[in-house]
């Protein structure tokens, strides 16, 4: 199915669902939230919890919450969206069967509203609580099908455009952009997402560099500080893995780098130290070549060049 394909089921639809990632996978949950994203969806939900760094309510950053920029989050509970603004919802059936998160109010509210319900969930045939059949048997549902069509519909897409997908290890789109304009900006190449976090540290002009930023940022003080405890740490793996497809020993290892970095530079990922660096003059040099008008690829990518932390 190609990309406009997707998209057009995705807005004539009422509810659009999804299913990622297969089988008994735990985390990975959103690595999908870019491509949706990219699709038209400015608005998603999913449990606050993975926003957070897990299990350090007693810690100074245990209730702030991070993600990788480009949408809109809503607390589910509290959710007011004008009738046609589309919205995604990432959940599990877990989610969906243990706890108050249901999306049931959603599903009913958008079966009769201007805007489109993008569901990704774990499972083919996740049920909503108040459902009476899974699904993507609901007639006000259409299926799009795994994670893996949208995906590889993308990859068409990039390609069609001039792009490629560059790590082999991730079918996260912000990241695998990270990618692209790096190897824009350096004139080399990074094939694993390993490979890009050894660069991250010196590489401020990536939007990533942003997202981590936000992590080590002192609390109502300027600077950067490392995280507290190796229990923080961990859980800064976790949230990793909720977007990155590592697995935990590869996400500890690379969540305790980056730590470590901030521990012993003391600039590291500071805002006020990154926009004096001279790699934001060479990334604004890197974007006058891509015209911001070509496609939305260009322009995304012009924009973040143009425009870093």
């Amino acid at each position: 199915m190609s990309l406009q394909a997707i998209q057009n089921r995705m807005n004539d639809a009422d509810v659009a669902f999804i299913h990622d990632p297969d089988g008994n996978v735990h985390y990975w949950k959103l690595r999908s939230l870019p491509a949706i994203n990219y699709l038209g969806t400015e608005h998603a939900t999913y449990p606050t919890s993975w926003r957070q760094l897990k299990h350090t309510w007693q810690h100074e950053r245990g209730g702030r919450q991070y993600d990788f920029p480009g949408y809109d989050y809503h607390v589910s509970g509290g959710i007011q969206l004008p009738p046609s603004e589309d919205l995604c919802v990432v959940t599990t059936s877990y989610y969906e069967k243990n706890t108050q998160y249901t999306m049931n109010d959603l599903v009913n509210r958008y079966a009769s509203s201007e805007g489109s319900l993008i569901v990704v969930a774990d499972e083919r045939r996740f049920q909503p609580s108040g459902g009476l059949r899974p699904l993507y048997h609901e007639p006000f549902c259409r299926h799009i099908g795994r994670y893996d069509r949208v995906y590889e519909a993308f990859v068409e897409h990039y390609e069609s455009e001039g792009w490629v997908m560059p790590l082999r290890d991730t079918k996260n789109l912000f990241v695998q952009d990270n990618a692209n304009l790096y190897e824009l900006v350096e004139d080399d190449t990074v094939e694993t997402t390993s490979e890009l976090f050894d660069e991250l540290t010196e590489a401020p002009y990536l939007p990533l560099y942003e997202a981590f930023s936000n992590i080590f940022a002192r609390r109502d003080e300027l600077g950067v500080s490392p995280l507290e405890s190796d229990d923080v740490i961990e859980a800064f793996g976790g949230w990793l893995r909720r977007r990155i497809e590592w697995d935990k020993s590869t996400a500890s290892e690379i969540a305790h780098d980056l730590n470590r970095s901030v521990s012993m530079e003391g600039t590291t990922f500071d805002p006020s130290y990154a926009k004096r660096s001279p790699k934001i003059r060479l990334a604004r040099e890197a974007a006058k070549d891509l015209p911001p008008e070509t496609s939305p690829i260009d322009t995304r990518y012009h924009d973040w060049l143009m425009h870093p932390l």
